[in-house]
């Protein structure tokens, strides 16, 4: 779930000094999101554990019970950072690195599309891009927004 960029024609545009009075807000979503996404990680691995066992052992329908299970935790807990990635495009804001919390605002910098960006455990917004560079580019002369 990377992200370069999204178009933001139509969407809100962030002074720095929005961006920072919605992080905390922004912050407990990008902190539930990548908490998740280490339960999805740590799911996805006791499943891939789950059907290497059953495919060496005879499976059974105990064995089929616990699959199903695992699969439907897995599935649960993808649609959690859907519905959390839902709020915060609502909010205007994106998700940019799940594992991270990487969140960007839109902006304008110098006539151009661009972002503020913020990871979880920064303290503020301290970062931004151009649209059209890649969210790696992030840089920390934060420039303001038109």
């Amino acid at each position: 779930m990377n992200d370069n960029a999204t178009s933001t024609k139509s969407t809100k545009r962030f002074s720095i000094e929005e961006a920072n009075a919605m992080l905390p807000l922004v912050r407990s979503i990008a902190t539930d999101i990548a908490e998740v996404f280490r339960n999805v990680t740590g799911r996805r691995t006791d499943l891939h554990r789950l059907f290497r066992k059953g495919t060496t052992l005879s499976s059974g329908p105990l064995y089929d019970d616990e699959l199903a299970e695992s699969r439907a935790d897995l599935q649960e807990e993808y649609e959690k950072i859907w519905r959390y990635r839902a709020e915060l495009e609502s909010l205007g804001v994106f998700l940019r690195q799940t594992e991270e919390g990487g969140i960007e605002f839109p902006t304008i910098v110098n006539g151009r599309e661009a972002f503020f960006s913020w990871r979880t455990g920064e303290k503020t917004v301290q970062f931004w891009r151009f649209a059209d560079m890649p969210y790696s580019t992030r840089r920390s002369e934060l420039p303001t927004a038109e």
